[in-house]
C-alpha cells in the first residue's frame, strides 16, 4: 500500500507548492473537490496549464478509489480538452467508478464550470493496489 506523508502534489496538506484538494464522496457516490486556479499554475495568459489540467482530473479519479476504500496507481490516461481553464475562476473536479474489477478499474473525471459546464475530461485506467483500512480511507 502506498503511504500518505502529506507531501503529493495535488492533495497533500504538507505541500508548500501543492494544490492542496481536498476531495469528498457526493451522494452519487462520486468524488468532488473544488479548486480555483491561482496565476502560478498558468500556462497561457489567465488559462491554467493543461499538465495541471491533466494532474487534477488524475486525482478526481485516484479519490474515487480512495473513498471507496481502495488504492491504486494510474495506468493510462486519455484527457479531452474541451474548453480553457480560466485562472481566479472556480471549478469543480469530478470522479467517477465506471468498471471494478479484479486487477484493474476503468474511471472517469471531469472538470466544471461555475455553470456546470464540462471544461475537460478523462477516462483512465487505474490498477488496483490494495484495500485501505477504513481509519486511512477518510481524508485529512
Amino acid at each position: 500500500m502506498f503511504e500518505d506523508d502529506g507531501k503529493c502534489f495535488a492533495c497533500g496538506h504538507d505541500n508548500p507548492i501543492g494544490l492542496k484538494l481536498l476531495f469528498e464522496l457526493d451522494g452519487e457516490g462520486r468524488s468532488v473537490a473544488t479548486f480555483v486556479p491561482q496565476r502560478n499554475f498558468q500556462g497561457f495568459s489567465k488559462v491554467l496549464h493543461g499538465g495541471i489540467v491533466c494532474t487534477l482530473l488524475d486525482e478526481a479519479m485516484a479519490w474515487a478509489m480512495i473513498l471507496h476504500g481502495y488504492s491504486g496507481a494510474t495506468v493510462s490516461l486519455r484527457v479531452k480538452f474541451r474548453k480553457p481553464v480560466q485562472i481566479g475562476k472556480t471549478v469543480t473536479i469530478t470522479g467517477e467508478i465506471q468498471r471494478q474489477g479484479i486487477k484493474s478499474w476503468t474511471m472517469t473525471s471531469f472538470i466544471s464550470d461555475e455553470c456546470g459546464q464540462v471544461l475537460a475530461e478523462a477516462e483512465g485506467l487505474f490498477g488496483a493496489v490494495s484495500k485501505i483500512p477504513p481509519e486511512k480511507s477518510a481524508p485529512k
